[in-house]
């Protein structure tokens, strides 16, 4: 077990900071699971994003610190919203969708020190089944929907890559393979107790896909 910080969200007053030019919120009510998060100079752009993944995109915590009411994961919405000129992209833009969420949801935040089973990230005895590639700018771009998801990740690292499974398992992923390369892969997993199409294609769940398919493996610790 490890401490770690929790970031709790409740419903309260907002207040002032740095705000979009011009931002569109809106619920999204369609069946399809699919959802997407881009970030561009200036601009965000979600499709079918549960709150609570917006939330910890915007305040740039990792899902497990995030405790709240269940509708922060069954309600979805779409954020197209413009950015002053010059804001930049990525980390700059995460504090004006802050503000959006604070002022259109009424959120303060509320921190406190909880503990949690923890899992490290090891290489599996059979080895890393992927080769290293050169250094470059990185991305890990998933989908994800109700009977699994897919990953491809592009020029990354291990680091990158337990964070991105932190949000996926709910607990804190500690890197600990020794593989400090970069890295371009793909990723198809199911998720538990799915009810997969009939002829749908199926792949193992997300602990099993990553030995299976990348040579990685979840210890608890």
């Amino acid at each position: 077990m490890r401490t770690f910080l929790a970031a709790i969200l409740l419903a309260c007053a907002a207040w002032a900071q740095p705000a979009f030019e011009a931002a569109s919120l809106k619920a999204n009510k369609s069946p399809d699971f699919n959802s997407s998060f881009n970030t561009r100079t200036d601009n965000v752009e979600a499709k079918n994003m549960p709150l609570r993944e917006l939330l910890v995109e915007a305040f740039e915590i990792k899902a497990y610190q995030l405790v709240g009411p269940e509708w922060l994961s069954s309600e979805r919405f779409d954020i197209v919203a413009k950015a002053p000129l010059g804001t930049g992209e990525d980390e700059k833009l995460m504090p004006l969708l802050r503000t959006l969420l604070i002022e259109r949801f009424k959120l303060k935040t509320h921190k406190e020190t909880r503990q949690l089973p923890c899992f490290s990230l090891v290489v599996t005895k059979d080895g890393f089944k992927v080769k290293e590639v050169e250094a470059g700018s990185s991305s890990i771009n998933s989908t994800s929907h109700l009977e699994g998801g897919e990953l491809e990740a592009r020029k990354a690292n291990m680091e990158d890559f337990a964070e991105w499974l932190s949000r996926e398992v709910e607990r804190p992923v500690l890197d600990t393979t020794g593989l400090k390369g970069s890295y371009d892969f793909k990723l198809k997993y199911s998720k538990e107790n799915s009810n997969r199409l009939a002829g749908a294609e199926t792949y193992p769940i997300l602990t099993l896909a990553i030995q299976e398919q990348l040579g990685l493996r979840l210890d608890k610790i």
